[in-house]
């Protein structure tokens, strides 16, 4: 992952308010978490209950650089929103390359917690696109 990938992670992560991030690919894997972040995080929590399970959020990422989409097209409905429930093979979006329409869609059950590009944003080789929530 080159450096200008990286800083645009490190934007979505402050303009979402995401405080730790993994991702892994092909080429390998990165885990960011913004600075101060960890300890804050470990001075204002609470124990939570031996029970508890811990936090799995899978990003979801682009496999290629196009145009991304949240419904079939620019002008179409969406097919998801945030706090939708997606099945495993679901269509999450689509992201438009040299005019062949490229369908992303989950691949476990899961909740969708937040989309993290515009419609008709541009978007890179593994960025960040949604964050979900297995069930």
């Amino acid at each position: 992952m080159d450096i200008a990938e990286i800083r645009k992670l490190v934007r979505v992560m402050r303009d979402h308010g995401i405080v730790e991030l993994e991702l892994q690919d092909r080429r390998g894997k990165i885990r960011l978490v913004r600075d101060g972040a960890a300890r804050d995080i470990a001075r204002d929590a609470v124990p939570a209950p031996p029970t508890a399970a811990p936090t799995r959020d899978l990003v979801v990422t682009s496999p290629m650089v196009g145009m991304f989409y949240r419904g079939a097209g620019p002008d179409a409905v969406p097919f998801v929103d945030e706090g939708d429930l997606v099945e495993a093979g679901q269509v999450l979006c689509v992201i438009e390359a040299m005019k062949m329409v490229n369908e992303i869609a989950a691949e476990t059950r899961a909740t969708v917690r937040s989309i993290l590009v515009a419609n008709g944003a541009p978007v890179e080789y593994g960025a960040p696109l949604f964050v979900l929530d297995p069930a």
